[in-house]
């Protein structure tokens, strides 16, 4: 299993990082990704992120998740998200 942390930018002051994560419509693409799910919303170094985890078709190996976050594409679609960024992928759950 792999994750993935989305950093959010959100236009609308008085929606927060929880209702997106319930709200919003995603999708992610990359030929190596079988399936993924939005887990909810997390903290990585002092960002509120989304966090997904990820199911590959085929083992990833270390050297390969860095390149995994230039990669692969994810779309947020929420009235309050305004910019995404992916942060994060890791074959670690951050806490």
């Amino acid at each position: 299993m792999l994750y993935l942390y989305l950093e959010v930018d959100l236009s609308d002051d008085d929606a927060d990082l929880d209702e997106v994560a319930r709200d919003c419509g995603h999708s992610l693409e990359h030929p190596k990704l079988a399936d993924w799910h939005l887990s909810g919303v997390t903290h990585w170094h002092g960002h509120a992120c989304l966090e997904f985890q990820l199911e590959m078709k085929e083992p990833i190996v270390q050297t390969e998740l860095h390149r995994l976050i230039s990669d692969i594409k994810v779309q947020i679609s929420h009235p309050a998200v305004s910019a995404s960024r992916t942060m994060l992928v890791s074959d670690k759950q951050e806490t």
